[in-house]
């Protein structure tokens, strides 16, 4: 406690005494002082003149309308010296003011410590604990019953360094009090801060381990994350759900995951997805396949695909060790993918296996050797007991997805092959869901390949046997290139009808029917059914008649682009090709250009009168983009002849802008589409792998939909679980120099630099403040502590992340 004694007033001349005294009452005197200039020498003259410093009396600040003391008063107007002053004469520490506040009009009182809640005023919060004022309990009443804290206050009014303050003065963040709008509702600080959106306070709160509610009876989720999302408080909502909110538990329809999702906002759903996946993988436990997917669909919030991933450790024994996995080979340089069982599993067969060493009778175990665990494990960590010539293996991390069956499940494709996120391919739980999906359908991939290739080649055959004398003669080919070519176009009728009948189980079919990829489908499969049905009914019409040679010139066409399209989903072809395929639809807005200035001379060309519209528009097309000049553009006559000053003209304007500047501009247009393709190539490729796996597996769906089938895909759910081994950061793998190192190191560097330069600033703010005005340094003090809660956040998300770079 801190004792100051009045000085003596013996320099106090007798007409200061007059002038304060014929003003009357030393009360209202006093009053009056301190809502004016309040020197401090004026109101020591009055109380030394026995003014009460604990008296009562009205006042107004602002709109408010108080009932207090001069020591509330004076903590409302941040008069450190005054108060020290009121302190000194005797002035009670809880003094109370009131006031009537919220819509429920009750009546507000406490202490005068309460003051400085308002204004954030932390300095003079710790002038009055110096003089013992109280901060712990209900010291706030409404209707004079005992309500609300202080912590609870400073929550309200979203000051985080008075909340980090009143924590470390054992303030208790998890009491209830009544709320003053309402007075049936109860709510705690943590609820406060998030309903009202004051991030940083809800940041301190968390790491202070305030607890989240349970979630609402009537629905929503627990009440802080339903008023964040009614607030539309983003960083909110991702801190509660980081914070280990609840969102999943509950009946379906009431979670607090299904209030998010009905409030339709995308950033609000990125927001939970980020907190999904900085939190544990105990936040996601209670996720459901569907909510996964509207995740998915969701702009942005492609951080979910890594918040179903969890990190496992898989132990064995080996002789009378337990060991642990944690290298492996990684022979295609990018991670190895399985399907399995969960971890569960393992660690149940590690403590058995344990309990079969402890015991005398039975020799160790030699790790896992047993049918399909030993399958798993091969491919997860393949050649795990040998040592491959030139190969090592190096420290790997091992995520276990929570949700089983996501590589096969069509919805899951059908949302990423939507392409809504692009990003959601730079996730490495996404590489290894659409991998394994691969494995499995790539079989299937490859024959389709090879029928689409026989397909081409019998009709590159049938237009030599047509066309050609001397195929021709080869009459025996043509029955078995039929029925061949038959064979396979009823193959691709009955994947067809498969897939509309997955896409309709799925509630899909109308955007399937409304495909691009559907519609050329539809019209390959068409011209093809006709071609070989006019084929075997009168072959030699196709040698005669116009319209059947075009259908069969379409078929041979789309045929061979089939084949095209086909390639795109393997890795070796894919990623050269789509950079180039991606290039080609950039060139529309130029070659609209061209259309326009191409236009632009046909119509000044034909309006010479010098030939008809088709001549003049070949003619032109041959100069502007071939190059060729041509004497039929000054047709010969008297008439023509006039004109030949200028055609000259428009033939040199017309090959310099198109075939030097236009074309040239092109070639420009093509290599920037070509390097923005081929820098996000693995996008690209993944995006179309994933379009062939939709196809895959909704066909591969409706063809399970007998009831036999059902049970035998059931039965294999327990063993059906997404697992990766990827490589670790080179950094992390010892005492090793690298790129990751340097980087790490610049971190450290930033972080100390940030560091000094804030506490230079820190000091000049401070000596400023002293040098001018004294009272100042409550708010520099204000200030710092809001710098010090930034700067503690941003080196503890730094650090965690170096920590963590694979989240």
């Amino acid at each position: 406690m801190i004792s100051i004694v009045p000085t003596s007033a013996a320099s106090q001349t007798s007409k200061d005494y007059a002038s304060l005294l014929a003003g009357g009452d030393l009360v209202e005197q006093l009053k009056q002082c301190l809502l004016g200039k309040c020197r401090s020498s004026d109101v020591k003259a009055l109380l030394e003149l026995r003014a009460d410093p604990n008296s009562s009396f009205p006042y107004t600040l602002g709109p408010k309308e108080f009932m207090g003391s001069p020591l509330t008063l004076a903590v409302k107007r941040d008069l450190p010296n005054v108060v020290r002053l009121l302190f000194a004469y005797q002035a009670h520490p809880e003094t109370a003011y009131s006031m009537t506040a919220g819509r429920s009009g009750v009546r507000w009182t406490g202490p005068a410590v309460c003051a400085t809640i308002a204004r954030g005023n932390l300095s003079m919060m710790r002038l009055l604990v110096d003089f013992e004022a109280n901060l712990n309990g209900r010291v706030i009443k409404f209707n004079g019953e005992p309500n609300v804290t202080l912590l609870y206050d400073a929550s309200y009014f979203g000051h985080a360094h008075l909340v980090r303050y009143l924590l470390q003065q054992k303030g208790n963040p998890d009491t209830a009090v009544k709320f003053q709008d309402d007075m049936t509702i109860t709510k705690t600080a943590l609820h406060i801060a998030a309903s009202l959106g004051h991030e940083e306070v809800v940041r301190v709160l968390l790491a202070a381990k305030a607890q989240i509610s349970h979630a609402l009876a009537d629905g929503g989720g627990p009440p802080e994350l339903k008023d964040a999302v009614d607030g539309c408080h983003v960083e909110v909502v991702k801190l509660l759900v980081q914070g280990k909110a609840d969102v999943f538990g509950g009946d379906v329809g009431k979670r607090g995951i299904d209030h998010l999702f009905e409030a339709n906002n995308s950033v609000l759903v990125a927001a939970a997805a980020t907190g999904l996946k900085q939190a544990t993988s105990s936040g996601t436990s209670s996720m459901l396949v569907e909510d996964f997917i509207h995740f998915l669909s969701t702009p942005d919030a492609e951080e979910i695909v890594n918040a179903v991933f969890c990190n496992c450790e898989l132990r064995y024994w080996q002789g009378e060790r337990r060991l642990v996995w944690r290298t492996a080979y990684v022979p295609h340089g990018d991670m190895n993918v399985a399907v399995g069982p969960t971890k569960e599993h393992f660690e149940r067969k590690f403590q058995h296996e344990m309990e079969r060493a402890a015991s005398q009778n039975t020799g160790f175990a030699e790790g896992y050797q047993d049918g399909e665990d030993e399958d798993f494990l091969s491919c997860l960590l393949p050649h795990r007991f040998e040592k491959l010539v030139g190969q090592s293996q190096i420290p790997v991390h091992i995520f276990q997805c929570l949700l089983p069956g996501l590589h096969r499940d069509p919805e899951v494709l059908w949302v990423i092959a939507s392409g809504i996120n692009d990003r959601i391919f730079d996730q490495k739980g996404a590489r290894a869901i659409i991998q394994l999906a691969w494995r499995e359908a790539e079989i299937w991939q490859i024959i389709a390949f090879a029928l689409d290739v026989i397909m081409a080649v019998l009709f590159a055959l049938m237009a030599l046997q047509l066309y050609d004398a001397e195929w021709g003669k080869i009459v025996e080919l043509r029955a078995p290139c039929l029925i061949i070519a038959a064979l396979i176009w009823l193959r691709k009728v009955s994947h067809e009808v498969l897939s509309c009948l997955g896409h309709f189980a799925h509630g899909k079919l109308k955007q399937h029917f409304l495909s691009v990829g559907f519609a050329g489908d539809v019209v390959r499969i068409s011209i093809t059914a006709v071609s070989l049905v006019g084929l075997s009914i009168n072959w030699g019409a196709f040698q005669t008649q116009q319209e059947l040679q075009l259908i069969f010139a379409c078929a041979g066409f789309l045929r061979w682009l089939r084949v095209l399209n086909s390639l795109k989903g393997f890795e070796s072809t894919g990623k050269p090709m789509l950079p180039i395929l991606q290039a080609v639809p950039a060139t529309g807005p130029f070659f609209f250009v061209v259309f326009c200035w191409f236009a632009a001379f046909v119509h000044l060309y034909y309006s010479f009168g010098l030939g008809d519209f088709w001549s003049g528009t070949t003619i032109l097309y041959n100069l502007g983009f071939l190059a060729e000049t041509s004497d039929a553009m000054l047709p010969a006559g008297d008439n023509a002849a006039q004109w030949r000053l200028l055609v000259d003209f428009v033939i040199m304007v017309m090959s310099f802008s198109m075939s030097i500047i236009l074309l040239n501009v092109l070639i420009g247009v093509l290599a920037e589409s070509y390097n923005r393709g081929w820098e996000h190539r693995e996008r690209l490729f993944l995006l179309e792998r994933s379009r062939f796996l939709v196809n895959h597996f909704t066909m591969s769906y409706a063809w399970k939909k007998c009831p036999c089938q059902k049970r035998r895909v059931r039965g294999e759910e327990d063993a059906d679980y997404v697992w990766y081994a990827y490589p670790r950061a080179p950094s992390s793998w010892g005492d090793i120099n690298s790129d990751f190192d340097s980087m790490d190191m610049n971190v450290h560097e930033k972080m100390s630099e940030l560091r000094r330069e804030v506490r230079e600033a820190m000091q000049k703010l401070s000596e400023k403040s002293q040098a001018q005005d004294p009272t100042r340094i409550a708010d520099v003090e204000r200030k710092v502590d809001d710098v010090r809660a930034m700067l503690e956040h941003l080196t503890s998300t730094l650090l965690q992340d170096r920590r963590d770079p694979f989240g």
